[in-house]
C-alpha cells in the first residue's frame, strides 16, 4: 500500500516492533499494517484513533486492530482503487462523447458535400465539369471510409479501457466483499445478501447456519491470539472445502460464521453441518513453531429456514437461538430450528 524508499520503510519497522511489545501485540501482517500506517501518516482519523488510546493509556486489543485494519488500512487501498475507477470512467465517458460528436460532425459534412455536388451535377451541362465533381464525389467517400475505419479503431480501444474498468470494478468488488483474515465473505457482504434474500419478491428455499467454535475463549488464553487467529483460518478452510467455494461463507464476526444455502433441504443442510462438525472434531491442529498440540477443536451450529413473514432481524436471530441451544447442551452439535 504504500511506496515508501527503502531506509524510510526500514525505519518504520524498527520503530512498529517496540510498539507492538508495548501493546502486547503478536507481529501478524494486519498488526504490522495497522501501525505502518500510522508511523506513515496514511490516514489522520486512523491517527487520531490511535493517539486518543496512547494518551489514555489503553490497551489496543487484537479486535480492535482487526477493525481498525479493516475500516482505515485495508479501506483506504479500495477507496483509492475506486477514486482511479472513477477517474476512468471519466476519461472514457469524455473519449466517448467526442467520438460520438466526431461521428456526427463527420456525417453532417459528408451529407452536406454530397448535396452541394449533386446540385452541382444537376445544374452543370459540361461533361468535363460534371466528371470533375464526381471524382470530388468519391475523394470525399475514400474520407468518409477513410475516417471510419479510424473512428473503429478508436471505438475498439475505447471498448478496451470499458472492459479494464469492469475488470477494476470487480476486483474493488472483491476486495470490499472479503474478510482480511480469513478471505471468506465479510460481515458487510453477509448483511446485503441477506437482506437482498429476505426481501427479494420471490424467495428461494433458503437456508442459514451459524457455527460457532466451542470454548474459543481458552484457545486465546492457553496458546495465544496468533494460534487463535490460525485455528479461525483452519476452521474457514474447511467450510469453504466442505460446503463449497460457491457457496456464501462469511465470517460473522470473532469465531462465529455464516452460511446461506439456497435449494437444499433440512435433511441435506444438517448432514453438511454434521460432515463439517465431524471433520472438525477429528483435525489434530498443531503449533507450527513447537509441534505443540492445541487439543480437539469442535463445532457447534445452528440452523433456520426462512419463513415468508420474516425480517432480516428474525431470520438471523433464529439462528442464533438454534445455535445457543447447541453450545448450550453439550457443545460439537447441530440444532435445528424451524
Amino acid at each position: 500500500m504504500h511506496q515508501n524508499e527503502p531506509k524510510q520503510a526500514a525505519e518504520y519497522l524498527r520503530q512498529v516492533i517496540p510498539m507492538l511489545s508495548r501493546q502486547k501485540l503478536p507481529p501478524t501482517p494486519i498488526n504490522y499494517a495497522v501501525f505502518y500506517s500510522y508511523l506513515s501518516g496514511g490516514s489522520q482519523a486512523l491517527n487520531a484513533i490511535i493517539d486518543d488510546f496512547f494518551n489514555q493509556k489503553k490497551t489496543l486489543s487484537l479486535a480492535i486492530m482487526l477493525e481498525l485494519h479493516e475500516k482505515y488500512v485495508n479501506g483506504t487501498a479500495t477507496l483509492a482503487q475506486q477514486e482511479k475507477i472513477q477517474q476512468s470512467l471519466e476519461k472514457v465517458l469524455a473519449d466517448t462523447n467526442n467520438e460520438v460528436q466526431q461521428i456526427s460532425n463527420d456525417a453532417q459534412g459528408f451529407d452536406d458535400s454530397i448535396s452541394k455536388h449533386a446540385d452541382t451535377l444537376l445544374e452543370t451541362v459540361d461533361p468535363t465539369a460534371a466528371s470533375i465533381v464526381l471524382q470530388q464525389i468519391l475523394q470525399d467517400t475514400r474520407d468518409m471510409v477513410r475516417s471510419n475505419k479510424d473512428m473503429q479503431v478508436r471505438m475498439q480501444e475505447t471498448n478496451n479501457e470499458i472492459l479494464k474498468v469492469k475488470a477494476e470494478l470487480e476486483s474493488v468488488k472483491a476486495i470490499a466483499e472479503k474478510d482480511a483474515l480469513t478471505g471468506l465473505k465479510n460481515r458487510g457482504s453477509f448483511d446485503k445478501t441477506i437482506n437482498d434474500i429476505v426481501y427479494a419478491d420471490k424467495q428461494e428455499n433458503t437456508v442459514l447456519i451459524m457455527f460457532d467454535i466451542d470454548h474459543f475463549k481458552r484457545i486465546n488464553d492457553n496458546f495465544g491470539h496468533l494460534v487463535g487467529d490460525r485455528v479461525i483460518r483452519y476452521v474457514s478452510a474447511l467450510l469453504l472445502q466442505i460446503i463449497g467455494k460457491d457457496k456464501h461463507v462469511a465470517r460473522f464476526g470473532g469465531e462465529e460464521f455464516a452460511v446461506i444455502l439456497q435449494g437444499e433441504s433440512q435433511e441435506s443442510v444438517t448432514a453438511i453441518c454434521n460432515k463439517v462438525r465431524v471433520a472438525m472434531g477429528n483435525s489434530k491442529l498443531q503449533r507450527k513453531d513447537s509441534g505443540e498440540t492445541i487439543g480437539k477443536v469442535t463445532l457447534s451450529a445452528g440452523i433456520t429456514s426462512l419463513n415468508t413473514d420474516d425480517s432480516v432481524e428474525t431470520f438471523i436471530e433464529r439462528a442464533d437461538k438454534a445455535l445457543y441451544e447447541a453450545k448450550e447442551t453439550g457443545r460439537n452439535k447441530v440444532i435445528y430450528i424451524k
